[in-house]
């Protein structure tokens, strides 16, 4: 009896110290791990993609063993981005595709816009342009009325993205709209935490002044960002040196841009800044060189340019190569993976059949228990057909309140005259913009806007009280419209515009 405690006592110890063992085993890898995503996020603000990749994949490797989901997210988040850095965008959706079946994502807003914003500049370098745009409005939806600090640092610059947009098609009057907007966003963060973002914000405001030909505009949004870093004794102005740089080379003052270009230079240099991304400057300085008749030093930053576009290209392929020999294989780790658990599956539909057989054998015995079964059975899938039947008609429901909504937040947007408004239409209806531009390549913003009310049933009197211009503006823009269409005094426009989109 004492021998059999003892034995039992010592069983118990023995398990203690293993699962003790097996705890802090696992703390010690949930640790390394969130070592190496913080190491990968030091990456990426360097600029070193490959380093960040490298990193992100060690850590989410390590984080698939401990199918904590948390780090499998944040893990897949960081590859996804590494991977868009190295434009290889099919990998980098692939890895959102990956993070977004996680049920840390599905719980964690933040973290999902992160993927939206991704996402989205997958789309737009691939030239997807209106689905990169969808997923901008996607994270406001997501976002919308969240007033913590990592909200509003997303939402500010989903705004700016939106605005960057527009300035890339040069639309700058709806560029500067949604910079109005992030800048409201920005006035609710504390400069002296995020006065990078501030920095950040001030030289696009700049270069939006400066594509504008406003010049005084956009030196002083430039000496703001300058005047914010120094007073935040921040040293690295590489930034701010180039866009000064860039002001003086429009204002053709060759020698004061190359100082600054010089400048900028000296300063990624002194703060180990990784020059590479920005090897465009010894482009620049060789060609000011050459306005001023420096042939030795316009060949000496030629040759430079030339060299590290050399490198980039070089290291760029040794990353793809790299990046590629990863997707491999994961992909083929996937697919063992996959194989298991298809023998796997097909060990137990063997085992399930030849058990089901023997069952199916004993009450094949007893007649009237394998009728009371077979009638179960029946009822059973009945059952099903009509859970089924009634999931669908929710569906259905479900789909038409869905349009409905869309329907009516159009026409509250519209009456409120939200700049939002024509976005948003777009989304509902996307063939609406394309169709009209195929038939009046010339149309200004303003006039499909008008469009869009007439499409929506408005009268004129009804455009010009919710858009706050007179009735006769409105008559005569409208007028002009018809013309321009070539549409029949008797044909009403909006009837013709919704035959246009059938």
């Amino acid at each position: 009896m004492i021998k059999e405690k003892s034995f039992i006592r010592n069983t118990l110890f023995i398990f203690f110290i293993l699962f003790s063992n097996l705890m802090a085993s696992q703390d010690s890898q949930l640790t390394k791990i969130d070592k190496l995503l913080k190491q990968a996020q030091k990456s990426h603000t360097e600029y070193r993609d490959f380093e960040e990749l490298k990193l992100a994949k060690e850590a989410h490797i390590l984080a698939e063993k401990t199918n904590n989901s948390k780090l499998i997210s944040e893990s897949c988040y960081i590859l996804a981005r590494a991977l868009c850095s190295l434009e290889l965008q099919k990998e980098s959706l692939y890895y959102i595709q990956k993070a977004s079946k996680q049920k840390f994502i599905k719980q964690t807003p933040i973290l999902q816009a992160k993927l939206n914003e991704l996402k989205s500049y997958n789309y737009y370098r691939l030239s997807l342009k209106s689905q990169s745009s969808a997923e901008l409005y996607k994270i406001l939806d997501l976002l919308k009325g969240n007033n913590d600090y990592p909200s509003v640092t997303i939402i500010f610059r989903t705004y700016d993205n939106i605005a960057n947009h527009y300035f890339d098609e040069n639309q700058l009057d709806s560029a500067f709209i949604y910079y109005g907007l992030s800048t409201k966003e920005l006035e609710k963060l504390p400069e002296n935490r995020f006065h990078n973002v501030f920095c950040e914000h001030y030289i696009s405001l700049g270069n939006a002044f400066l594509k504008r030909r406003n010049a005084d505009s956009a030196l002083y949004y430039f000496k703001k960002s300058y005047e914010l870093k120094l007073k935040h004794k921040d040293p690295i102005l590489f930034a701010q040196y180039m866009v000064f740089g860039s002001y003086y080379d429009d204002q053709k003052q060759y020698e004061k841009a190359l100082e600054l270009y010089l400048k900028a230079i000296e300063n990624m240099k002194k703060h180990s800044v990784n020059t590479i991304p920005f090897n465009f400057m010894n482009k620049k300085i060789s060609d000011l060189y050459g306005i001023l008749g420096d042939k030795n030093k316009q060949n000496e930053f030629a040759e430079l340019y030339s060299k590290k576009e050399d490198q980039l290209s070089l290291e760029k392929n040794r990353n793809i190569d790299y990046a590629m020999n990863i997707i491999l294989i994961d992909k083929k780790n996937e697919y063992i993976s996959t194989q298991q658990k298809k023998y796997a599956w097909i060990f137990i539909g063997i085992s399930i059949f030849i058990t089901i057989s023997l069952f199916v054998y004993g009450i094949l015995r007893n007649n009237l228990r394998h009728k009371e079964t077979t009638i179960s059975e029946f009822t059973n899938t009945l059952k099903e057909k009509e859970k089924t039947i009634l999931k669908k008609n929710v569906e259905t429901e479900e789909l038409q309140l869905k349009v409905n909504n869309a329907y009516a937040e159009i026409i509250e947007l519209a009456k409120n005259n939200n700049p939002s408004f024509y976005f948003r239409f777009q989304e509902v209806y996307p063939e609406f913009q394309r169709k009209l531009l195929e038939h009046s390549p010339n149309l200004r913003t303003s006039e499909l806007i008008l469009c869009a009310y007439i499409y929506l049933g408005f009268t004129i009197k009804d455009i010009a009280e919710y858009t706050f211009k007179s009735v006769n503006t409105i008559r005569n823009r409208k007028q002009n419209l018809r013309k321009k269409f070539s549409i029949q005094t008797e044909k009403d426009m909006g009837i013709w515009l919704r035959n246009l989109m059938h």
